[in-house]
């Protein structure tokens, strides 16, 4: 098959659009979840770091992404889509009621990706989440107790993504 000497000779196949199409929406996953959270607090982000990142990777094989590990040029709102797009799973962090990570949150469901709430336990019992939210399924972790919530976390996403071995 001869390549097109330029641009305006390519064409798509049928086939090919609906490839397109599926990468846009954001059908195509890779091996990767994004979180969303609210950064610098100081029991969520050791949380994140050294129990939820490590623990998915090791027995889920996916890497964890939040923005700070993205150094890329480019506008962020248009990068954090292009994560949530092309993640597998949304982990979405409720403890502060952040603004930022229901938004994040809605994009993912949008787009018909598994979001997988998270909420510390004092904040929950207490407050609960949004009543757009609280029906959802949410992980609920405790400070000292991480090894009960991640357990129950990568049961969850394997649920989700349907991880099961044959």
């Amino acid at each position: 098959m001869a390549s097109p000497s330029n641009l305006l000779e390519a064409n798509l196949t049928l086939s090919g659009w609906e490839q397109f199409e599926s990468l846009k929406q954001g059908s195509e996953i890779g091996k990767s979840g994004f979180i969303a959270m609210k950064f610098g607090d100081q029991i969520l982000d050791p949380l994140v770091r050294d129990h939820i990142k490590p623990s998915i990777k090791n027995e889920l094989n996916y890497d964890v992404i939040d923005l700070r590990d993205v150094a890329q040029a480019g506008v962020i709102d248009n990068i954090m889509r292009e994560h949530i797009r092309d993640s597998a799973f949304v982990l979405v962090d409720l403890t502060h009621d952040n603004s930022g990570a229901y938004w994040e949150a809605g994009y993912a469901e949008g787009l018909g990706k598994p979001v997988i709430y998270l909420c510390e336990r004092s904040k929950f019992d207490e407050a609960k989440t949004h009543f757009d939210t609280n029906h959802c399924t949410t992980v609920i972790w405790t400070p000292g107790e991480e090894r009960i919530f991640i357990a129950e976390l990568t049961a969850t996403i394997r649920r989700s993504l349907n991880l099961f071995s044959s």
